[in-house]
């Protein structure tokens, strides 16, 4: 017991999160977890889930176990990762509200609801066809690493939940400040991708922000099928992509189809 207590004295700091099987591969184990709970050293967040006491835990401190702990595919995107890397030029949102990427059919553990103050959004890159991991970096946010999408791929991610998890609109302001973006990064991305939709909205935002980059992509190799797709619901169509969006995004909106 004494020996569990100062391994998590020394090696976990207040407000971190620890999964019990976690704590379990460390040497402690369930019916200590709880002792520990008596004792004030451990709250506990959730079933099976506590932190250290002497801070509330935070996002950082939520997303940084789900890396470290339980799925190291799990990845700070779109929206959050940007404004971390400070592509964005204004505040684009809100700390408390976080864009995590999952694999394909994982979904966020529950106990995520019980931190404080935190409204989370899960998106899946499922139909981008390459190993994504290349286009991960490591951020220090509040003194802990975590695994964030390249900007070329936090732009991708924008694109691809358009209109779910962001309005055309805020996605077009966003693209306004990506002036510096690595076009064969983003080449390797767009032609790995089989998102019809995600590819059509990502060159159409491209387009119409016209950054040095755009011009270096190939659009031949862009898969963005035939037919035409309706994102915005009463939106204009565009008639190079095929797509409608709201018609101040459309320069000549007068001679596109209402939708």
């Amino acid at each position: 017991m004494r020996k569990n207590i100062n391994w998590l004295v020394l090696h976990t700091y207040p407000g971190q999160v620890m999964l019990q099987t976690w704590l379990t591969s460390q040497g402690v184990e369930r019916r200590s977890s709880s002792k520990y709970v008596d004792n004030g050293l451990l709250k506990r967040l959730d079933t099976g889930v506590y932190y250290r006491t002497g801070k509330e835990p935070s996002w950082v401190d939520a997303v940084h176990c789900l890396q470290m702990q339980w799925n190291d595919q799990v990845h700070v995107a779109g929206l959050t990762s940007l404004s971390l890397q400070g592509n964005t030029h204004y505040l684009a949102l809100k700390s408390e509200n976080i864009w995590l990427n999952l694999p394909p059919r994982i979904y966020l553990p529950k106990w995520l609801d019980k931190v404080p103050d935190v409204k989370w959004y899960s998106t899946t890159n499922s139909r981008l066809n390459c190993d994504q991991r290349v286009f991960l970096k490591d951020i220090t946010v509040s003194s802990l690493q975590l695994k964030c999408s390249y900007p070329e791929l936090a732009a991708y991610e924008i694109a691809n939940n358009v209109p779910g998890l962001i309005d055309f609109i805020h996605a077009d302001e966003l693209f306004q400040s990506l002036i510096s973006l690595n076009p064969k990064k983003l080449q390797l991305i767009l032609s790995a991708s089989n998102a019809i939709k995600t590819n059509r909205i990502f060159m159409f935002l491209a387009n119409r922000n016209n950054h040095p980059w755009f011009g270096r992509l190939k659009g031949a190799d862009i898969k963005i099928g035939t037919g035409t797709r309706q994102i915005e619901i009463g939106g204009r169509l565009d008639k190079e992509y095929q797509i409608t969006v709201p018609a101040k995004l459309v320069r000549n909106a007068k001679e596109n189809e209402h939708y």
